[in-house]
Parts: C-alpha cells; structure tokens; sequence
C-alpha cells in the first residue's frame, strides 16, 4: 500500500512545471508533550505560474461545475501529500480509551489551484484521503519515537477501521495593509477565511495574522491549522540576500463534522466534539536567496468537550524555490 500512495503521488506531479517545493512537520514533541494531535507532515508542490497541462485541467474542471475564473489574475497548481497522527493521552494501555480519543491515521493526496494577485488569493483544493492502517500512521510514530527514544505506543491494535474520504476546500486570503515600524522592520497585516466541505471534515475558518522583519519575502502570510499552507509558496520572487521575519496570528474555526471525533463517538467512545475551536501561533522566518525556513509554535482550544487543557504543539516548514 505504501508503494502504491507513492507512486499516486508522484504520477500527479509529472506534468508540473516545478517552481517550488516545501516539507512541513508538526508535533508535540516540540513541546515536550504528547497529547491528541501527536504528528502532522506534509509535502508540498507548486507549479510556477506558466500555464501547463495540469494547470489547465484544473481550471477546466472547475469551469464544467460553472466557476469562472478570472482570466486577468495568475494561475498557480500543484499538489501535496499529507499525513495526521492522532492518539489518547495514555499510549501504555492496549484496549480502547472509550473516555478518550480513539487512535487514528489521516493520510491525504491534494490537488489543488491557486488564483492570485499581488495582494489576494482564492485557493480550489481536493483531497483525498484514507483513515485506517492504510494511513501508514502506526509505522510513522513507532519509526519516530524508536529515534527520540520513546516506547512504542500499545494501543494501535484498537484504531479506527478503514474509510476512504473526499474533501474540497475553497479558501481566500488578503494583504489588507502593509506599512514601515521605524526606518529599518517592514510589516504587513494579513486576514484569511476558508470553507471546507467533505466527509473527512466540514467546518469554517476565519484567521488574521501581523508579520513584522527586513527584506523578507512578500508572500501570503498564511497559518492554516493541520499543514494546510500551500498559498505561502505564491507570490514568491527571487528573494536575494539574508531576511528574517517574526509573526503572531489567531484563527477562530467553527466545525460542523469531524470524521475522527464523530466516527469514535458512533463506535461507543465517550467523547462529544467542540463545535467552536481557537487557534493562536508564533514564528520566527528566516530567509536565504532561494531558501525559506520556519519555526512556529501553536496553541489551540481543546477538540472534545471532555479536554479540560489546550493542545500545543510546534513545527516547521521548509520550502526552496527553484
């Protein structure tokens, strides 16, 4: 199964032109915890903004279900892999948690095309996805905790069974100001809101987020919960020199469905999901010609009602433009 995800993923990127590529990964470890949402990882690629093949067949397949596109903006596809870990606060036990979160793998193949301008994105995605052993989860956190030392986790046996999953994702953001702190620190202030529709997960975003450094890139300063951060990579120029940039932002998400949580509870798990969630980030970029690296820090409100502490968990995102 591992082979055939594989090779899926890279059959959908033969006919991108490659402009730029990123790797992300989030997880508690950063935090020294390990709670609910334990791993995260994605990889990411973006075509440059020349129309190709695969660019046109997504601009095609959403004009046959009547969105039209304007044909004055620039055109950006690509597509990603990405992985979720979930877990119970106690991984010695092997039988299920049914007072906690079940054990669950999330693995996804996006496609998705990205409408832009200088100062504004709409971003079109599809997922789809697999929730089970085929997620390849087990694998990934006993391969990582066998690195950091940590004991493998028992209760693996006791996962949620195998769903195939499809989601679409319309998502929309702006540089809504842009201005100088003192002589020296630029500064831009960025606001987003995103609906997701789909049997993995329906909910609705609302975020903002205020960027502040020196001869950063002047990108779309997005910080989408769970690895979703493909705009970041548009608008991207050849960046020349060293830059840095701090960044501070919160989102507000309200979630309709959530496979996980309401698949757990359907299986006699006595968890009732959170319809309204807060997310809250720091980072810190740096900035190298071609390079870009990021470490961020994310604290969000509980996701089961039954949590009575906020999950926090840190990452980073690499991306190099080719």
């Amino acid at each position: 199964m591992k082979r055939q995800v594989m090779s899926l993923f890279l059959l959908s990127t033969i006919s991108l032109n490659a402009d730029q590529i990123a790797f992300a990964v989030d997880n508690d470890f950063f935090v020294g915890k390990d709670g609910h949402f334990t791993n995260g990882a994605t990889f990411a690629w973006l075509e440059d903004n020349e129309q190709n093949g695969y660019t046109d067949f997504l601009i095609d397949t959403l004009h046959k279900f009547s969105i039209e596109l304007d044909k004055s903006k620039n055109y950006n596809a690509g597509v990603s892999l990405t992985q979720i870990i979930i877990t119970p606060d106690d991984t010695t036990i092997v039988t299920p948690q049914y007072n906690d979160i079940p054990y669950a793998g999330y693995l996804a193949l996006s496609t998705y095309l990205i409408q832009s301008d200088s100062n504004s994105f709409i971003e079109y995605a599809f997922d789809l996805g697999i929730v089970g052993p085929a997620s390849l989860a087990e694998s990934t956190q006993d391969t990582f905790h066998a690195i950091i030392g940590n004991d493998k986790p028992a209760g693996w046996n006791t996962q949620l069974g195998t769903q195939l999953t499809a989601n679409l994702l319309v998502n929309c953001g702006e540089i809504s100001w842009e201005g100088k702190l003192g002589d020296d620190l630029d500064a831009d202030w960025f606001n987003n809101a995103a609906v997701s529709l789909g049997n993995f997960n329906t909910s609705v975003l609302v975020g903002t987020a205020f960027r502040v450094g020196r001869n950063y890139v002047r990108n779309f300063n997005e910080h989408y919960p769970c690895l979703r951060e493909e705009p970041t990579l548009v608008g991207v120029k050849n960046h020349k020199g060293f830059g840095y940039s701090f960044d501070t932002g919160i989102s507000g998400v309200g979630v309709a469905y959530n496979y996980i949580l309401n698949e757990a509870k359907d299986e006699g798990y006595q968890t009732e999901k959170e319809n309204f969630k807060m997310t809250g980030f720091i980072a810190a970029d740096v900035y190298y010609d071609n390079h870009k690296l990021s470490f961020y820090y994310q604290g969000q409100t509980p996701a089961i009602k039954e949590d009575n502490s906020n999950n926090y968990f840190g990452g980073f995102l690499y991306s190099y433009k080719f």
